[in-house]
């Protein structure tokens, strides 16, 4: 198996109840999910009218690796949870972000 299929590799998904979300339940800002997904299948986007950021979850990009499960600090029930797969399948590749140049001048502070 190459590298990059590996890569893309899902042994299972996500899922993500809102419910259980503290962004939901507390009002509060999180987003731990979104920092530690390795393959961006989340993203925070706007929740309602409050300034707060909710996570969005790409199952088909999600490979199952468990990492948002992980560190998601809801209690008692986690706001991501995943679910293994019967037969491991490849996900989508996450779309790419385009990378602006930064010009820096001859100091840069």
């Amino acid at each position: 198996m190459k590298l990059e299929e590996k890569k893309l590799t899902q042994i299972g998904k996500a899922k993500f109840s809102l419910r259980d979300c503290i962004v939901y339940k507390d009002r509060t800002d999180c987003g731990a999910c979104d920092e530690h997904c390795p393959t961006n299948a989340i993203t925070m986007i706007p929740y309602r009218d409050t300034g707060l950021y909710i996570p969005k979850l790409d199952r088909d990009v999600c490979i199952g690796c468990g990492a948002c499960e992980y560190i998601c600090p809801a209690e008692p029930v986690k706001a991501m949870t995943v679910y293994g797969n019967e037969i491991h399948s490849l996900a989508m590749e996450a779309p790419k972000e385009e990378q602006k140049d930064i010009k820096v001048d001859e100091f840069g502070f």
